[in-house]
């Protein structure tokens, strides 16, 4: 193992780092802004000192998340991570990607085990605000615990990523005001940024800055690339148009080149690929909007060579998050924190001895409404000013950013305390967290493509959606392809396919509609106009959605009693407790939890379920096959919190047993289709005065106990259950709390996949 930090880069990098990446190196675990230009290794300096720590055994976050801005893509810095931690001799440490449609995005985290996370912004703010993009609505506590405390968050080309920015601010002020069981500091990185950004309504003491001093540019390798021949010029008007544009890099494209092209829109460079596919095989399109496989596949081939060179057609992907480097580089006009970027990508390391970019003034494509889109006019004004007065673009020549902040919305307190609560709503809907995560308009959904028989939506039964299916389509977009056309949208609450309307499309929503309705091309990826059917590629065996009945951990493939469960929940927690400071008070509470949280599942309704063909009469918690209870919405951890209530556990005991499943959480209601049973309540399949019969678990003889939904009722004596779930958020602050409830859950779910069957009696 390398002794010292310089030589641990030089392993992992095979050179020593630069000034400022050993300056960083000596506290990386504060609170930062690294300003410093594209192409000198700030993923480096942010992910060394972490992945040092972790070989050392030294103090630092238990997770490294990495947010890359908009529609960035996440596989080449997945790829760069996953390579210098195999070189650290720590390839135990997954590294993940999320961003729409990867197949990470269900992967699920051990609070105590180290990981990376390669992640977009939309995917990562909307897991940090409760309310995960792509993701069902029991997770979104399990996400919002884990994203917001004991990691250190990179962000990275902040001036990309408009309202995300000042939400990143505020979280980075309310983990400091409702505190936070393990550290959680951020470093925030751009080639061009101001300090000031970061000055939002409660975050006013903006971070330390760490930038390029006159040791840094003296240092060889950043000389070089500072200084890396790069001519900028106007394109000529025809490459205003998509003919024009194709015609002009194909005249300037050079054999066993890369000239890159970068238009704003997807249409735009779905067109001038198009142009160029005639005349020059070895053109790639690449935008976000494919499905992970096409996706994959296209990013394999970005990095072949060919003896003809290749010309790839881009959208924003390319700003950030991909390490490439062109000849010759064509790109629309766009605001100048993007501009820059998109310069980064062009002579990178400063090896050449000539390199060039035009630029295009007023960039056009077919059935074009906005001639700036995406962006504001203003800011292609202010870019407009900037470009026209360069004829290098070498990142020594360019000015510092001087412009305002680029973000409109900022999260406030009440917005999060809000955004706690996660129950269902019995309409579908939910509060819409996009305003925090980015301005523009151009917001996605996801739509995925399958076949089935009967008319309108899919029957009952039809396996869920998986990520590899889902492709991000812009909102607006598809609204206008739903005018003549049909898709479909899973009710968490209802546990129903129920046809969306095409007006309340919120982003993040998973959607789907048939393959017939076209839409789609492996080639061009999001395509509205095209009719052909769309090569569904569902996977048989996924399960059915998660509905607010759904109990996955229940039916498993082997039988296991509930004394044997409760037992191995209960090892598992004391396994996580060890790794993991908490309060006395705290871990109590988390003891009586694991001891009691499936308490409920003594009740006659679960165990008449769980007793077809059991190999005995004891209380059961898990079996093989699939079943539901003969109460629609029936929630066993429900009962569990009533009971402790009952016998006098804390409030905060209850709470953690009821939420361990995501679905009780700050609100219990009577779910669609439940009536009242003879004049008594009913909730989630409990009827007030339900009787859990006398019991064993964990060394605790519980007796038969009636269970009251009195505690539903505002003006309940004691408070009810709103008001006291209310007073622990209050006491202990989302993120405390949420990390709780997610332990329990975390030894719950390592318990149900590790049963340990072979110290249980009772398996089959």
């Amino acid at each position: 193992m390398a002794d010292t930090y310089s030589d641990f880069f030089h392993k992992l990098t095979s050179h020593h780092p630069v000034p400022y990446q050993e300056s960083h190196a000596q506290n990386p675990f504060a609170s930062t802004l690294l300003i410093v230009p594209t192409g000198l290794g700030k993923t480096h300096a942010v992910l060394i000192p972490w992945l040092f720590a972790k070989a050392h055994g030294l103090p630092s976050p238990t997770r490294l998340v990495f947010v890359l801005p908009r529609r960035s893509l996440t596989a080449q810095t997945a790829e760069v991570i996953r390579r210098c931690c195999e070189k650290a001799e720590l390839a135990q440490i997954p590294v993940l990607e999320l961003m729409g449609g990867s197949g990470n995005n269900e992967q699920t985290l051990r609070p105590d085990s180290p990981a990376v996370i390669v992640a977009t912004q939309d995917l990562f703010f909307s897991r940090a605000l409760n309310r995960g993009y792509a993701r069902r609505p029991p997770r979104w506590p399990v996400d919002f615990a884990l994203y917001n405390q004991d990691c250190l968050i990179v962000l990275d080309e902040i001036q990309l990523m408009d309202d995300a920015l000042a939400t990143s601010a505020q979280l980075a002020a309310f983990r400091s005001e409702f505190k936070t069981f393990g550290d959680c500091p951020c470093v925030w990185m751009s080639a061009t940024a101001v300090q000031q950004w970061l000055q939002t309504v409660d975050f006013p003491v903006p971070p330390s800055v760490t930038a390029l001093d006159e040791t840094d540019r003296q240092h060889p390798i950043v000389h070089q690339r500072l200084h890396a021949p790069k001519t900028l010029a106007p394109a000529p008007e025809s490459c205003g148009t998509p003919a024009g544009c194709a015609a002009f890099a194909l005249e300037r494209h050079k054999p066993g080149t890369l000239t890159l092209i970068v238009a704003n829109t997807v249409q735009r460079a779905r067109e001038i690929c198009a142009a160029i596919r005639p005349k020059f095989e070895h053109v790639l399109l690449l935008h976000s909007r494919f499905r992970p496989r096409d996706r994959r596949a296209i990013e394999a081939r970005l990095q072949a060579n060919s003896p003809d060179g290749r010309i790839v057609v881009a959208t924003q992907v390319l700003e950030a998050g991909v390490d490439i480097s062109s000849n010759i580089l064509i790109t629309d006009i766009a605001p100048w924190g993007s501009l820059v970027q998109r310069f980064g990508r062009v002579n990178r390391y400063g090896e050449l001895a000539e390199s060039h970019i035009w630029w295009v003034d007023q960039p056009s494509y077919s059935k074009q409404k906005d001639l700036w889109a995406p962006y504001a006019e203003a800011e292609i004004q202010r870019a407009r000013e900037r470009v026209t007065a360069f004829t290098s673009a070498s990142p020594a020549t360019l000015p510092p950013e001087d412009g305002p902040a680029p973000w409109r919305h900022v999260l406030r307190r009440a917005d999060l305390l809000d955004l706690f609560d996660t129950s269902a709503d019995l309409m579908g809907n939910d509060l819409d967290v996009s305003r925090f995560i980015r301005a523009t308009e151009d917001k996605d959904a996801f739509l995925a493509w399958r076949e089935w028989d009967s008319d309108g939506p899919p029957p009952a039964g039809f396996p869920d959606v998986t990520d590899d299916e889902l492709c991000p389509v812009p909102i607006g977009e598809l609204r206008e392809f739903l005018r003549k056309r049909s898709a479909y949208v899973w009710n968490f609450a209802t546990e129903q396919w129920t046809e969306v309307d095409k007006d309340k499309l919120c982003p993040g929503t998973i959607l789907l509609t048939r393959a017939g309705e076209g839409g789609y091309t492996s080639k061009e990826g999001w395509y509205p106009e095209s009719k052909a059917v769309v090569p569904p590629l569902s996977e048989a065996e996924a399960p059915e959605p998660d509905g607010d009945s759904s109990d996955r951990l229940t039916w498993r493939d082997y039988w296991q009693s509930l004394r044997d469960h409760t037992r191995r929940v209960c090892e598992e927690l004391e396994v996580l407790l060890k790794g993991i400071p908490l309060p006395a008070e705290a871990q109590a509470a988390l003891r009586t939890a694991a001891a009691k949280h499936d308490w409920g599942k003594t009740h006659e309704i679960f165990q008449k379920t769980m007793k077809e063909g059991a190999p005995s009469q004891d209380f059961w918690a898990k079996r093989p096959g699939r079943g539901k209870h003969a109460r629609p919405h029936f929630r066993h951890e429900l009962a569990s919190a009533l009971a402790m209530l009952n016998s006098g556990d804390s409030p905060l005991s209850a709470y953690l047993a009821a939420a361990h499943h995501g679905r009780i959480r700050m609100s219990v209601r009577a779910m669609p289709g439940e009536k009242e049973s003879d004049g008594r309540r009913i909730a989630r399949g409990i009827i007030d005065g339900d009787v859990l019969p006398p019991s064993e678990l964990a060394g605790l003889s519980l007796p038969e106990t009636p269970l009251s939904l009195a505690i539903t009722e505002m003006g309940a004596e004691g408070g009810s259950w709103t008001q006291r779930i209310l007073q622990l958020r209050d006491e202990w602050g989302p993120f405390r709390l949420a990390y709780l409830e997610m332990l329990l859950r975390a030894a719950d779910e390592v318990a149900s996949a590790n049963p340990n069957l072979e110290a249980s009696a009772c398996t089959k």
